[in-house]
């Protein structure tokens, strides 16, 4: 019995136990970093977006300017542009400070005629948001969704600058007449209820 006893002892396998206590014991320890280290990677990685998409100008924060040229297969081109405008009231951020809101222009020509220039800022689509999203939301985007012959489709985004607070607007243009329709089609906002 003696003899199995200081077999056991001297077995290889003691050795081997003992590691692998100890590398457990690392592995528990180095955990409990583990969310810190994910903090700053995520910190780190919100910093490189906004450094790309943003930058700050006369104390205010400001989206970079977006520009797009599309040609449709109604025959006209579609110029977007949304880019900060320093006229418009700031916009308030708790996280990041002030904001400049921004100014979207729509021009629509063909050959050399000019078809259709339409400008929006975040008040045309005030009846679409309700009063916390329009006090801390900028506008954000302009996208082309369809141009048919005698109008085009656009949506508009209004969001609150790195969260998910958002509310997307389908906007028709005529081009006969240049009047326009409006109609909200998604929100993330709680105030509207769930996302449409």
């Amino acid at each position: 019995m003696k003899n199995k006893i200081s077999r056991f002892k001297s077995s290889p396998y003691r050795g081997i136990r003992g590691g692998l206590f100890i590398l457990f014991s690392l592995l528990l320890c180095s955990c409990g970093s583990k969310p810190a280290d994910n903090a700053e990677s995520i910190d780190e990685e919100v910093n490189e977006l906004v450094e790309t998409n943003e930058y700050k100008e006369n104390g205010l924060n400001k989206l970079r300017a977006s520009n797009q040229t599309l040609d449709t297969e109604a025959g006209y081109r579609v110029s977007l542009l949304v880019e900060p405008d320093e006229r418009l009231p700031r916009v308030a951020n708790d996280n990041f400070g002030p904001y400049s809101d921004n100014r979207a222009t729509v021009v629509v020509t063909r050959d050399a005629d000019t078809l259709l220039v339409h400008r929006f800022v975040k008040t045309d689509f005030a009846d679409y948001l309700d009063q916390s999203l329009g006090n801390s939301a900028i506008l954000d985007g302009l996208t082309l969704t369809n141009a048919a012959a005698t109008a085009l489709t656009l949506e508009a985004s209004v969001s609150v600058p790195h969260s998910d607070e958002q509310t997307v607007v389908a906007v028709t243009l005529s081009l006969t007449d240049g009047k326009t329709s409006m109609q909200r089609v998604a929100t993330t906002n709680d105030s509207f209820g769930d996302e449409e």
